[in-house]
């Protein structure tokens, strides 16, 4: 209908049309309903499956994360004292042949840095990836070192034994880092179809309440616009208002509404702002 000729029903008429488009929505309804409750039935389980799984991915990654950081925080302090052993054994002889990478290299002071940057700075996943492939290299090209001396130099035993736990200390957590990357990645898929879902269940359960709100007061809005058609659109004195008196103000040539008045904050602002 257009506005023009809405304008021009008279109050009966209104409510009429009101009380007849409530009749046609209490045969519909039911029916919305229905479908909306089995919409949101379905999507219930399927939003609680997605979260479950999201979730327990998530607990995944952060167990791998937590044991990626163990074995480097073990590898770190195993070095550091490898290092001090390093000295002693050169110093009382015992360790033959020094490795040349080691003093070109300044392998423990690398290591200290890239132990550094993994404590101290926000990285992603990928620049972790990169330190921490850059570390198991370096352990691991040492320890090879260490274990071509092994039969030249017995005494060092615990020595050559410390390197090679640091190295598979660091192939775990290249493993496990390898690991929380692939499930790190699932998640974020699974967080969006977590999303996406729950979305659509907000919506049919919005309007699956909508639909029963409007059909649970379609009799008290049938019965209070054939009360006004019966008894006037005036002032009943029952607290449901005047309905006519907008009408009367536009009529009078008054705006159809109480003008607002401006917010006293707004108001002192403004006066602030010409001040300044």
């Amino acid at each position: 209908m257009e506005l023009t000729a809405i304008l021009a029903l008279s109050p009966e008429e209104v409510a009429k049309a009101v009380i007849a488009r409530r009749h046609e929505l209490n045969e519909t309804l039911p029916d919305i309903v229905r479908e909306r409750r089995k919409e949101v039935d379905y999507l219930t389980p399927l939003v609680d499956q997605v979260r479950e799984e999201r979730d327990q991915i998530n607990q995944q990654v952060q167990d791998l994360k937590d044991r990626r950081n163990a074995c480097h925080k073990e590898a770190r302090e195993l070095r550091t004292s490898l290092v001090a052993m390093r000295e002693q054994l050169l110093e009382e002889n015992r360790l033959k042949n020094p490795n040349p990478a080691w003093a070109k290299d300044k392998l423990a002071e690398k290591l200290a840095e890239l132990d550094s940057k993994l404590e101290t700075e926000a990285l992603d996943l990928k620049t972790e990836r990169k330190l921490l492939k850059e570390m198991r290299k370096a352990v691991n090209a040492h320890r090879e070192w260490v274990s071509e001396r092994q039969s030249s130099d017995p005494e060092a035993q615990q020595y050559r034994d410390g390197w090679a736990r640091c190295g598979e200390l660091m192939d775990e957590a290249d493993a496990n880092h390898k690991e929380m990357v692939v499930l790190a990645q699932l998640s974020k898929e699974l967080h969006e179809k977590f999303a996406e879902h729950r979305d659509v269940h907000k919506e049919a359960a919005g309007q699956l309440n909508r639909a029963r709100s409007l059909l649970s007061h379609t009799d008290d809005v049938v019965s209070y616009w054939n009360l006004r058609i019966s008894k006037g659109f005036g002032d009943l004195k029952d607290g449901s208002g005047d309905l006519m008196a907008a009408s009367r103000r536009v009529a009078d040539g008054q705006p159809s509404s109480m003008p607002r008045k401006p917010r006293e904050d707004t108001a002192k602002g403004d006066a602030g702002g010409e001040e300044e």
